[in-house]
């Protein structure tokens, strides 16, 4: 590899190696404004949420031009403590029962490397949240009024490919349903099972993919204490998606009717409490942001593929708060998963993708 590859590559490597499991990016984060600050000269803060923004200064362009926003997260899925990167047959992968965390350090890297190399490009605001992976609560907790970009590129998908326009409304639901603890065999008739409330809602739901714009979904369910008990309580966590806000809505509170009534059938009582963690945006495919990584992609060799995905990524926040954002590919395989893994050609093609945008945007 040439030097800026393997410069690329060490990066990547350093950034791996550093523990940021959702929740515990600190370390991580503190690191990557040294490194900020020490490479491209970088101005870097922590907001009251501890997201990192960096204020990247422009290069061979005038410092008055308008800024453009890069986002990332700082944080991983799990498992991902002690991850330990190797190179296998022309791809990176972890060596342990870990994940990469590619997702999304690879991306990290790849700007770092971009600016690094490109001739010229524009001021840059460097947004690296927390706790992505958990519902972009840390984009969510942004001060967005301290940037002044209002067009921006998240590094967050994984076919380089791809240019992402649009994303879903995601509504959470907590849920809890209260039953009556009781010997499930001295005396069950004296109970109420919370689980058997919240199994006869499941039952009744319309769950997985609705139609090409919606998904539905209980993810957890936690409740009874000991097996000859019957169940007081239970708590579960659902969510549900979709392209068109309203639709979205509605399966929202179609599922919370099926939780309550489930639990009033069996002399239950059930609260669910509903929150929009995001609504859906859409960018025109006639916007700057997309013309700027269709010519990107095109020039690296690849056919642009313009799309809306029901995925959450930290676009969904900026586009809502007027900063018209689009996503485009880092080139991981297999996130969330301990198969996760990036090509080291796709790593640099990436680098080539983001330092054409850089470029050009402005």
């Amino acid at each position: 590899m040439s030097a800026p590859a393997d410069r690329l590559i060490e990066r990547f490597f350093e950034f791996v190696r550093i523990d940021s499991e959702s929740g515990d990016e600190k370390a991580f984060l503190v690191h990557l404004a040294q490194v900020l600050q020490e490479v491209l000269g970088a101005d870097c803060r922590q907001d009251s949420y501890g997201n990192l923004i960096a204020h990247i200064p422009a290069k061979q362009i005038p410092k008055e031009a308008p800024p453009l926003l890069f986002a990332c997260h700082a944080d991983t899925v799990k498992p991902g403590k002690g991850i330990e990167p190797v190179v296998i047959d022309g791809a990176i992968r972890s060596q342990g029962s870990t994940i990469l965390g590619a997702d999304d350090k690879a991306g990290i890297a790849q700007l770092i490397e971009a600016l690094l190399t490109a001739s010229q490009h524009p001021p840059i605001e460097f947004v690296v949240s927390r706790e992505e992976e958990i519902g972009l609560v840390g984009a969510r907790n942004l001060d967005t009024s301290v940037l002044q970009a209002r067009e921006g590129f998240v590094l967050d998908m994984d076919s380089l490919d791809a240019v992402v326009v649009g994303g879903p409304t995601h509504v959470l639901l907590d849920v809890s349903i209260y039953g009556k603890a009781a010997h499930a065999a001295m005396e069950p008739e004296k109970g109420v099972s919370a689980i058997e409330a919240a199994a006869c809602a499941i039952c009744k739901m319309s769950l997985g993919r609705l139609d090409e714009e919606t998904t539905a979904n209980v993810g957890i369910i936690e409740g009874g204490q000991i097996r000859n008990g019957i169940p007081e309580k239970v708590e579960l966590k659902a969510e549900c998606r979709s392209l068109n806000h309203e639709r979205c809505l509605q399966i929202a509170g179609e599922m919370t009717e099926h939780f309550e009534a489930a639990a009033q059938e069996v002399g239950a009582t059930a609260t669910v409490n509903r929150e929009v963690a995001y609504k859906a945006s859409s960018v025109s495919e006639d916007a700057r942001v997309v013309r700027w990584a269709q010519e990107a992609i095109t020039d690296a060799g690849l056919t642009p593929n313009v799309q809306t995905i029901c995925g959450g990524t930290d676009a969904s926040i900026y586009n809502e708060r007027g900063i018209e954002t689009v996503v485009i590919g880092t080139g991981v395989k297999a996130e969330h998963s301990t198969d996760e893994h990036v090509l080291l050609s796709d790593m640099q093609l990436a680098v080539r993708i983001i330092r054409h945008i850089v470029e050009r945007a402005h």
